[in-house]
């Protein structure tokens, strides 16, 4: 067979049935694990995309619960802030109390002890104008011991005692 420009259809068609057999054992051979492979790996990538979103959404539940844990603590800090606040007043009301009593029993005891000093001292000025007047009464009685002078010296006595004893009560009202 002798066709032009050297062409042997057998050549081609041998040629063409090694092509069919390299194509087909390579598919048998190659094909299948390589396409293997590309699922293996595009099952990885799924995977691993799925647990990135998993992880993605388990962090964003913890962000949200943290964040509720921070405004909780924050309530809880602005609820304790409030009850010391209302402790410190309660406790300054208390010592003001305190003090106010304690305040009002010196002036007390001060107001008493004054009672006392001006109880002392109206006996102590009763007891001397008694000796003041034992003194001039003597004195008079030594000097001149006549009726008519002894009824004025008691006149003048008593008019001086209601005198002393008006006077004190004066005192005694404006205190």
């Amino acid at each position: 067979m002798n066709i032009p420009l050297n062409i042997d259809f057998l050549q081609i068609l041998l040629h063409m049935l090694n092509f069919v057999i390299l194509a087909g054992g390579l598919t048998f051979l190659l094909f299948k694990p390589v396409s293997n492979f590309f699922e293996t790996r595009k099952n990885y990538f799924a995977d691993m995309e799925n647990k990135n979103r998993e992880a993605s959404e388990e962090n964003e539940r913890l962000r949200l619960e943290y964040e509720q844990r921070i405004r909780d603590a924050e309530e809880e800090i602005q609820q304790r802030k409030k009850a010391a606040e209302k402790e410190l007043t309660e406790a300054s009301a208390q010592y003001l109390r305190e003090a106010k009593d304690k305040a009002a029993s010196i002036i007390l005891a001060a107001e008493q002890e004054a009672e006392i000093r001006k109880e002392h001292i109206l006996d102590s000025a009763q007891t001397e104008i008694g000796e003041l007047v034992v003194t001039a009464t003597q004195k008079l009685l030594s000097d001149t011991v006549t009726p008519q002078r002894n009824i004025e010296l008691y006149d003048e006595f008593i008019r001086l005692a209601e005198d002393t004893v008006s006077g004190e009560r004066s005192k005694h009202d404006k205190e």
